[in-house]
């Protein structure tokens, strides 16, 4: 067995602790940053977490905001909007098709020493509270946020209200 990198005892070490870790994994010009949970499936038996496109340190925060509401006993599902993970906006969750665990989910491949691991893509609304498979949302955001699901997912046509028309 290949001897542990600082980072894979990090890794053991946070979800030994706290139940779960959080890889941040930089942009660039072509390819937006994303980040993703390793531990919530083998702890609390919940997919795992990744989101795609916003800031580093924001999709990290968020991330562990989902993890303490799965430690609290929370399940988000797939094909599901979930308000408050960003205030005023609804959140959707859609799995994440294995065809793109290899390029977005290689850490957590090694955790689990397979990819047999669900996860989950949280998917958050432009400020115009559209989702990047509206034609009405800004290029930008569909650019920065490609959605991971599998190919024949099926996805709602428009959200039935604003999620702020309700508080």
């Amino acid at each position: 067995m290949a001897e542990l990198t600082t980072i894979d005892e990090k890794i053991l070490s946070s979800i030994e602790t706290h139940g779960w870790f959080v890889i941040k994994v930089f942009g660039d010009e072509k390819e937006p940053g994303f980040a993703y949970s390793i531990g919530l499936f083998k702890t609390f038996k919940h997919p795992e977490v990744i989101m795609v496109g916003l800031k580093l340190d924001l999709m990290h925060l968020l991330i562990n905001d989902i993890g303490e509401e799965v430690r609290k006993g929370k399940k988000f599902e797939s094909q599901n909007f979930y308000p408050d993970i960003i205030k005023n906006y609804d959140c959707y969750f859609t799995t994440v098709g294995r065809e793109c665990y290899d390029a977005y989910l290689g850490r957590a491949s090694w955790f689990y020493g397979n990819q047999d691991f669900p996860v989950l893509q949280c998917v958050y609304p432009a400020a115009n509270n559209t989702y990047p498979w509206q034609s009405e949302c800004p290029k930008a955001i569909v650019n920065f946020q490609p959605i991971l699901s599998g190919t024949g997912t099926k996805f709602p046509i428009q959200q039935t209200q604003n999620p702020s028309d309700t508080k």
